[in-house]
């Protein structure tokens, strides 16, 4: 399983959030949820998001993936006055404070100044990206842009109807297709923009590169050598080793330790699995073993960074002050 899928399958995943929002112009919004990652797609009339030093004028079935915690700015265009804040847990509020959930919800996942307004853009956003998700959005710039065409318009098509309506499964239904547009622009992008800082995509151009990265993601418990990776690829030892570090930038084993020790990162959000376990599962021989290199790469040990993890978080069920939000599943 390589990064991108990660993204969507690590135990960090717990929750997206998902809504369709409608206004009428002039209007502004500024973002500070600190999310990892917000998918927008215009679905009608226009929107302008403005993220650092980045801004762009989007269109009908043009997409955006933002990537936080940087706060940032959407609206249907340059100047135009901000009416609502919205904060990390999806809090909603206006410029000066007060709460403005009740006056801008229009049903369980429709939000905005105007029921009928003509800007219209599906909204969906990753609260936490998790450590191997950060493979991925480290990737993307602060805002990256997909214009329509590029992916499937019968996914956005989908996407808007389901926003727009209740029924058995819904959430399922949402996660997943959420899920699926959000890869789906990642990858459009990333093929018209091959990033530099991408050892993961990197290899890809290289089938014997491409061979030992993939045996590395799906199988990161065995106990890789450069040989075995290098009979995986089908070259030898040699080729593989000058090839890998050209193309990804760093030894072949040296990847692989960052990608155990991200996937583990990531499994101390369970509770239930012991460092023992946790160690088998991406490739170590001990809990011992794993805390070890765990505490050189991130500087404190497993133990502290699981005590952060499982620190009581804000729940992001509706509120008086907040929007609705879409519960994701929960992986193991």
């Amino acid at each position: 399983m390589d990064p991108l899928s990660q993204l969507f399958a690590h135990p960090r995943a717990e929750r997206a959030f998902g809504l369709l929002m409608t206004m009428r112009p002039p209007w502004a919004v500024h973002i500070a949820d600190e999310s990892a990652l917000t998918l927008m797609v215009v679905t009608g009339g226009r929107c302008r998001i403005e993220a650092r030093d980045a801004g762009h004028d989007l269109h009908p079935g043009d997409i955006a993936l933002v990537r936080g915690p940087h706060p940032y700015r959407v609206s249907d265009r340059a100047g135009s006055p901000a009416i609502a804040r919205i904060e990390p847990g999806q809090r909603c509020i206006t410029p000066d404070g007060r709460p403005l959930h009740v006056t801008y919800a229009h049903g369980l996942r429709h939000w905005g100044n105007d029921p009928d307004g003509p800007d219209t853009v599906i909204v969906a956003s990753y609260p936490d990206a998790g450590s191997v998700g950060r493979f991925v959005t480290d990737v993307l710039p602060d805002l990256a842009v997909v214009p329509a065409g590029r992916i499937d318009a019968a996914l956005i098509t989908h996407l808007h109807r389901e926003l727009s309506r209740d029924g058995l499964g819904q959430s399922v239904v949402l996660d997943r297709l959420i899920d699926i547009v959000t890869i789906e622009a990642i990858r459009a992008w990333a093929a018209e923009h091959p990033p530099a800082r991408a050892p993961w995509l990197a290899g890809v151009t290289d089938p014997a590169v491409a061979a030992a990265l993939d045996a590395m993601h799906t199988r990161p418990e065995k106990g890789w050598t450069v040989a075995d990776l290098a009979r995986v690829g089908t070259v030898s030892r040699a080729t593989l080793a000058e090839r890998f570090g050209r193309l990804v930038g760093q030894p072949p084993l040296r990847y692989l330790a960052r990608w155990r020790l991200a996937l583990a990162r990531d499994l101390l959000a369970d509770p239930a699995l012991t460092l023992d376990a946790i160690a088998a599962r991406v490739g170590y021989s001990s809990g011992f073993a794993l805390s070890a290199a765990f505490s050189r790469e991130y500087g404190h040990s497993p133990a502290a960074h699981r005590r952060r993890l499982i620190a009581p978080a804000v729940a992001l069920t509706a509120g008086p002050d907040q929007p609705m939000s879409v519960t994701k599943r929960q992986n193991g």
